[in-house]
């Protein structure tokens, strides 16, 4: 019996460091520093927003105490939400985990139940590290009856958290019993895309429009049926106030439970099922033969694109996208942080007497396609930096291409994707009733912020796509948060504001073009100039890493 516990024991460590070692989170393989730093992050805004609290009460209003529980909820739901889907495809274990333990003498519900304790063990860890300061700083603070608050935010948060995961879960074990492996893949970031943007909108709406929850909640019936973390808000007013609490109170707690148990059991029946066809799939592999490319795009990339050498990197960064779901994963959840931006900023909301309406924004607008094209730059900027394929550094040599030229092809392909996001989005502008003299406006502004974003993204560090190693200390966390915080609001304000006056002025379109081609200009130049041999590239095989072999 000791032994079978220390096999299971193992199995389950073996499963909770999966979720944390790998190549986008760390390299060292130090998992406790990695946990704790997890923890930290996701700590910190509680924290905070607790803190800056103190001098609300006790003469805060209701419903602005109300606005107050709600965030933690809502930031709860976000943060595992979130974390689940960053972890897709470590929620059932991967084609390593069944090729390497299968052979082994363990029994299958052993690695079942190995693998969904670790899963809770890891979800948990984000539960406690999401709240671990508030659930003590927002009692004191609020000066309620204490242990009843801490009762009722534990409750909520914690049904919040498992709800958020659950259905995320849910979602998978969903599609693995009803798709093949092969179709599994090709929805997965799609997806991934969609509730990544679904869980921004949440946040965001309730940072933005928390004010309104008044007029929300005045009919439980309505649209705050449709909220999810609303439900957990009523389970919490309802603990902490008791008969006191507000009347939505009753029906979002009966929804809570309900939702919760509905999530928990289709998982419960999803995950087993799941299980076996992904270790059929494992064993069995893919059948699916790969397609050629079509026509019509294999001429526009020889057109394009001159040279071989940087055209054989470029259909190797697609297909290592295709292939590797690490990266598909990222490009998914900047994909949708940015629609869900591009939403919020051309959808208003318009409190009414008796429920919330749903606006389009004309101005709002104006940021979608921006918003689109800087998130997905910044997404293929951030997918190539990691250094998940090292050891195939080797193919860059053999396409007898420098740094120079690996650098230039993933600005053409990064270029090419921003190019074809940009007709879809004026596609979606032209069904959205604009005239063609705003969507060539728009054409034109898009084209050119694309050559900027492509060129300011991959022209001050050129590197080969997915073979930089990491060095840790060189990401300036500060210039991270000048740049999405900072540059970038202002920026678009700008841009939209000169958009508007061009619509009135034709003649104004040359001022956007003569700043892209002097723009692009002086890049082309700088990445011309010899490269600087840097110190901290101590380690670092030369151009490319290769397989290390003499």
């Amino acid at each position: 019996m000791r032994r079978q516990r220390s096999i299971t024991g193992i199995l389950i460590a073996h499963f909770f460091r999966r979720f944390f070692d790998n190549d986008t989170v760390q390299v060292d393989g130090d998992t406790q520093t990695t946990v704790v730093r997890a923890v930290a992050i996701v700590a910190v805004p509680g924290m905070m927003f607790a803190f800056f609290l103190q001098n609300q009460y006790p003469r805060r209003p209701l419903w602005a105490g109300i606005e107050d529980r709600y965030f933690f909820v809502l930031f709860t739901f976000f943060v595992l939400g979130i974390v689940s889907v960053f972890e897709w495809d470590m929620l059932f274990p991967d084609k390593l985990d069944f090729l390497v333990l299968s052979p082994l003498s363990l029994r299958p519900i052993q690695m079942l139940l190995a693998k969904a304790a670790a899963l809770a063990g890891f979800l948990f860890v984000f539960l406690f590290g999401t709240n671990m300061f508030s659930v003590i700083m927002l009692p004191v603070v609020s000066r309620i009856d204490f242990l009843r608050h801490v009762v009722a935010y534990a409750v909520a948060v914690s049904m919040a958290g498992t709800f958020a995961a659950l259905a995320v879960l849910a979602l998978g074990g969903v599609l693995l019993c009803v798709l093949d492996a092969a179709r599994f893949r090709l929805v997965s970031p799609i997806l991934q895309a969609l509730c990544t943007m679904a869980l921004v909108l949440l946040l965001l709406h309730g940072i933005i429009f928390g004010g309104s929850l008044p007029a929300l909640l005045a009919v439980p019936h309505g649209m705050a049926r449709v909220v999810p973390p609303l439900w957990f808000l009523g389970v919490y007013e309802k603990l902490l106030l008791g008969n006191a609490a507000p009347a939505f109170a009753d029906g979002m707690t009966r929804d809570a439970i309900r939702g919760t148990a509905c999530v928990a059991m289709v998982v419960v029946l999803t995950y087993p099922l799941a299980w076996r066809r992904r270790a059929k799939a494992a064993i069995e592999g893919s059948s699916r033969r790969r397609g050629q490319p079509v026509r019509w795009l294999r001429r526009l990339v020889h057109a394009v694109i001159r040279r071989p050498s940087e055209r054989a990197i470029f259909h190797f960064i697609g297909q290592t996208i295709v292939r590797n779901n690490r990266y598909q994963v990222y490009l998914a959840m900047y994909c949708g942080s940015g629609l869900a931006l591009a939403v919020v900023s051309a959808v208003r909301m318009q409190p009414g007497k008796a429920a919330i309406h749903l606006l389009l924004s004309q101005r709002g607008m104006h940021a979608v396609v921006p918003l689109l094209l800087f998130w997905l730059v910044a997404g293929l900027r951030m997918a190539f930096a990691f250094p998940l394929n090292l050891a195939a550094g080797w193919v860059f040599r053999v396409t007898g291409a420098g740094v120079s030229g690996c650098a230039a092809a993933a600005r053409k392909w990064a270029l090419l994707c921003s190019c074809g996001l940009l007709g879809v989005g004026l596609i979606a502008l032209r069904m959205a009733g604009w005239s063609g003299r705003v969507i060539a406006i728009q054409a034109l502004c898009g084209v050119c912020l694309s050559i900027l974003l492509t060129d300011a993204f991959f022209s001050l560090h050129p590197s080969v796509p997915f073979n930089r190693p990491r060095m840790p200390g060189r990401t300036s966390f500060p210039l991270l948060l000048t740049l999405y915080f900072g540059i970038l609001p202002v920026s678009l304000l700008w841009g939209i504001a000169f958009e508007v006056q061009m619509e009135k002025d034709l003649l104004k379109i040359v001022v956007p073009i003569l700043v892209t081609a002097a723009i692009h200009a002086a890049l082309a130049a700088v990445r011309r100039l010899p490269p600087e041999i840097e110190e901290e590239m101590e380690g670092y095989e030369g151009e490319f890493q290769l397989l290390g072999l003499s």
